[in-house]
């Protein structure tokens, strides 16, 4: 309990404000001058910098320092085990990021809502129904759904394209809860190892996607002898060091909490107390960035999600 507790309030609070501040960082209005100038888009660059320095802080803060090359030992004999969990896991962190940017905090975890119900859906396609808790818990599904589409519902935002990365984050989030349950009790370890084996994995994949990206506009640039850059291969500003940091720091312990709850808990009450998580980032983001006044079907629906969270707690435990 204490262990969701933290990883809902360190949510909510310290990634919901790094991440986004990254994300809309502007040179244009803010005191602080950028570490320098790349052609990799914002959220590419953020996944990079959380993966790779949540690797990186998994290695190197541990009260055995000089123990260093046995974990980075370990972490290569884990990475078979947790190649498929770290591809979910990358995917759900790179659409998140696109959708962020495009859409914003409060539409992009409407989308998020969904993530109870499709882990019940992959519970029954790899365990069987036999893995599913209680009628009565899987009732309560319903309303917290509900409930978080209702509290962010202030939509005009909407954009496609953030939407269905919204939507593909949702879904490589629902997967990643149950495949990484069913790894790390395949494997025997902890939720911190199993974290550095993800990371690592997903790190790599983001430097992979990265470079292929970048080689494939120089190709297109060269082919069509075409000097004037896309978009995509504007300047981007880095974001100051003080910044970057924060926003690794507060990825590393939300997922360093996270892999250890969903150790102690089946992937469905994981996914239960992930959607409160997210609706604590709601009224978090709308706290911190503003957004619309809640309304009084905001109102409802954060008494309905709450409600919700409240009776799977009760129909779970009977």
């Amino acid at each position: 309990m204490v262990v969701g507790a933290a990883w809902v309030i360190s949510s909510a609070l310290f990634t919901t404000y790094s991440t986004s501040a990254f994300l809309r960082y502007d040179p244009s209005v803010s005191k602080q001058k950028p570490f320098f100038t790349t052609q990799i888009s914002r959220p590419a660059l953020l996944t990079i910098c959380r993966l790779g320095g949540s690797l990186l802080m998994g290695l190197l803060l541990h009260p055995d320092l000089h123990m260093i090359a046995q974990r980075v030992q370990s972490t290569l004999t884990n990475i078979p085990h947790f190649t498929l969990p770290a591809i979910f896991l990358f995917i759900a962190n790179y659409a998140n990021s696109i959708s962020l940017n495009r859409i914003g905090i409060s539409l992009t975890y409407t989308s998020k809502c969904a993530i109870p119900l499709m882990t019940v859906l992959l519970t029954i396609v790899m365990d069987g129904m036999n893995a599913l808790p209680n009628a009565r818990a899987l009732l309560s599904l319903v309303p917290i759904a509900i409930g978080i589409a209702a509290a962010s519902w202030n939509s005009p935002t909407f954009e496609l394209v953030g939407f269905l990365a919204a939507m593909l984050s949702t879904t490589a989030q629902s997967a990643l809860n149950v495949t990484s349950k069913k790894a790390m009790v395949k494997a025997g370890i902890s939720g911190l190892a199993a974290q550095r084996a993800m990371v690592a994995v997903g790190f790599g994949l983001s430097v992979f996607m990265t470079v292929l990206g970048s080689l494939k506009e120089k190709v297109a640039a060269k082919t069509t002898s075409q000097f004037r850059r896309t978009p995509s291969a504007e300047q981007t500003d880095f974001p100051p060091p003080w910044l970057t940091l924060m926003a690794v720091t507060a990825y590393h312990l939300e997922y360093m909490l996270s892999f250890m709850f969903v150790k102690l808990v089946q992937p469905i009450t994981y996914g239960a107390c992930d959607s409160m998580r997210r609706l604590t980032i709601i009224l978090a983001g709308r706290a911190m960035f503003g957004g619309h006044p809640f309304s009084t079907v905001n109102l409802l629906g954060i008494a309905l999600a709450l409600i919700g969270a409240l009776s799977y707690s009760i129909a779970n435990s009977l």
